[in-house]
């Protein structure tokens, strides 16, 4: 009977170990596939925003969405324009980029990719010339900045990972400065 209460405290013993390691493994991924896709579209909205030669729409705080022009990718092409949109009730960041080619059949394409899911919060922040604040109107904006906040996991099982991101100001290059 001694044995048997010693086996069943070992027991028990190993395996909340097994299940305290597992939520911890289990939240540790979470949190590293939430900084892989971060950084992926970190990468991706840089190389976008670097090459924009405008804001192409007038982007409000209130949407959390900024579009701007790039160059066009081919000779024949028009326009190419590229829209990053946060959808609170999805949870989601989209790219969507609209490439105007009257040569080419259908003459416009368009492509949407989601960089990320499970966002909780998104904020864009706008920069003048000069790295004061400001609010967002096409004329005056020179950088971007955006900050967003992700969970996955589940509270109740303790797999819950967050996980916070403030990007660096991402200049617009060909754009005028002195705008």
């Amino acid at each position: 009977m001694v044995a048997t209460g010693l086996s069943a405290i070992v027991f028990a013993a190993i395996l909340s170990a097994y299940l305290f390691l597992g939520r911890n493994l289990t939240r540790l991924v979470n949190t590293q596939e939430q900084g892989v896709a971060s950084r992926r579209a970190l990468q991706r909205f840089t190389q976008d925003l670097s090459a924009a030669i405008q804001i192409a729409t007038t982007p409000t705080p209130s949407t959390s969405q900024v579009a701007f022009t790039k160059p066009a990718k081919s000779a024949t092409a028009t326009s190419d324009t590229v829209t990053y949109a946060y959808s609170s009730g999805a949870g989601t960041l989209t790219r969507t980029e609209v490439v105007v080619d009257p040569a080419a059949t259908p003459s416009t394409a368009t492509a949407t990719t989601t960089l990320l899911s499970h966002v909780t919060a998104f904020t864009l922040n706008y920069y003048d010339a000069a790295g004061n604040s400001v609010t967002p109107t096409s004329l005056f904006v020179k950088s971007v900045e955006f900050t967003f906040t992700s969970a996955t996991g589940s509270a109740t099982s303790g797999t819950l990972a967050s996980y916070q991101m403030v990007s660096p100001r991402v200049l617009v290059r060909n754009k005028l400065a002195l705008q």
